[in-house]
Order: structure tokens, then C-alpha cells, then sequence
């Protein structure tokens, strides 16, 4: 699928799906081909991962 239709069925901005789309396609979770449609090549992503927060001095 193409940039505007994956917005549509999420309902997001299109500008804020296609910025998304590009880092997804630099790490490998999905691709993009010669037409630039847009596909996933696996059934399942499964991603753990640790966010801590910056604690600024007072």
C-alpha cells in the first residue's frame, strides 16, 4: 500500500506516516519497492526495549 492509504486506515497525518515509513524502511521492518508500495515482510514484530527518562538537576 502507498503512504496515503496506510494514513487513511490509521488515521494519521499523512507528512507524520511517511517521516514514520522512512525510518521503518531504514530498519528493516518493512519495505518499500520499485513503485513505492509498501509492505511488510514478516507476520509477527515482536520489539522489547528500555526508555529511561533524563532526570534534570534543579
Amino acid at each position: 500500500m502507498d503512504v496515503r492509504e496506510l494514513a487513511r486506515y490509521v488515521g494519521r497525518d499523512v507528512k507524520r506516516v511517511h517521516e514514520d515509513t522512512k525510518i521503518l524502511v531504514e530498519l528493516g521492518l518493512i519495505e518499500r519497492n520499485e513503485k513505492s508500495a509498501l509492505s511488510c515482510p514478516y507476520e509477527d514484530i515482536h520489539v522489547d526495549m528500555h526508555i529511561i527518562s533524563e532526570v534534570k538537576a534543579a
